[in-house]
């Protein structure tokens, strides 16, 4: 797999650049719909707040600014789940006529999904100065909290990829699924403090990675080190495992597809 992933890196890098440029080309408002689905995101639950719909209490810092922030680490979240059928649905046709290191793919879906976080963070950093907020040296503990939030969410979108691509349930599930996630996790709400709240942070695995990121990004410390350290211990291995599930499915997926 390490070969694969080594001789695969020209092809995704050019094959990253191709989509790239064919997923703006087209459109009339180009790399702003990379900013669009945060943004709508936050927009609706500012209104809904503002409106007096419900109450998200004292959050020490910006209302708008903590919706964003979570908003845009949990769209790249729930695009990494989704990448790995994206990425076959999209390749078809390349899969079943070429011979290639399949492992390239994922690294394609990959570069998309930090490429439009990177455009998104630019909008974020654009916030964080209008608000007054200056981030520290702890930016570095957010980056490798959201590498590892992003792999956690392409690892499960791996395991589900060969029944997904096989039954349409999984992905009309992910449709249901992923909104009452993104509910249950800390996005437009304080970070519980008291059981069973704090319960569901540790069992919740995007809720570590999301919570560390925003709070090492908007007050550069967090209390959410120990469940985000213990979930990526899990989320590594599970992640090499999931290559080898992809790598184990791919040709029975490919058959299917030629069949």
């Amino acid at each position: 797999m390490r070969a694969d992933v080594r001789d695969g890196r020209e092809l995704a890098w050019r094959l990253f650049l191709r989509n790239v440029r064919g997923l703006y080309r087209q459109t009339l408002l180009g790399l702003f719909w990379a900013f669009l689905p945060p943004v709508a995101n936050t927009a609706i639950w500012i209104f809904l707040r503002e409106q007096g719909v419900f109450n998200i209490g004292d959050l020490h810092v910006n209302a708008t600014l903590y919706i964003l922030t979570g908003m845009i680490l949990w769209q790249a979240f729930a695009d990494a789940i989704q990448m790995p059928m994206n990425v076959l649905t999209k390749n078809k046709n390349m899969l079943s006529k070429l011979r290639f290191s399949r492992e390239s793919l994922l690294l394609v879906g990959v570069g998309e999904i930090v490429f439009d976080l990177l455009i998104r963070t630019v909008l974020l950093v654009l916030a964080m100065a209008w608000f007054g907020v200056v981030p520290s040296v702890a930016v570095v503990g957010a980056v490798f909290s959201v590498a590892m939030m992003i792999l956690l969410g392409a690892t499960l979108g791996i395991l589900l990829m060969p029944i997904g691509s096989l039954y349409q349930d999984v992905g009309r599930l992910l449709s249901m699924v992923v909104p009452f996630w993104m509910i249950v996790t800390p996005i437009i709400y304080p970070t519980p403090t008291s059981f069973p709240g704090t319960m569901l942070n540790w069992i919740n695995p995007a809720s570590p990675f999301l919570i560390l990121s925003r709070d090492l990004l908007l007050m550069g410390h967090s209390s959410m080190w120990v469940p985000a350290i213990g979930w990526a211990a899990i989320t590594i291995p599970m992640a090499l495992f999931g290559l080898m599930v992809f790598r184990i499915s791919i040709p029975v997926l490919v058959e299917r597809m030629n069949a």
